[in-house]
């Protein structure tokens, strides 16, 4: 398995950034909902990844995304 050096994220204004730790989802192909999802990390260690998960969490929770969840319940 290759290592991940680091990421490149490239903006419509052609700046571009760097990123020599942190995560890229691929959400691959989603047509009718089938499709891969493929995490790319970077220098991720165990307490890096538990980070990403609450984060993400509490991003989804900011939004109010989670409260669809809630009421299908």
């Amino acid at each position: 398995m290759k290592d991940i050096k680091n990421i490149t994220v490239n903006y419509d204004n052609n700046e571009s950034k760097t990123i020599t730790k942190g995560l890229v989802i691929d959400f691959g192909k989603l047509d009718n909902d089938e499709g891969d999802v493929c995490f790319n990390m970077c220098n991720i260690k165990g307490k890096d990844l538990h980070l990403i998960v609450t984060a993400v969490v509490a991003l989804a929770q900011e939004l109010g995304m989670l409260d669809e969840e809630r009421e299908v319940d």
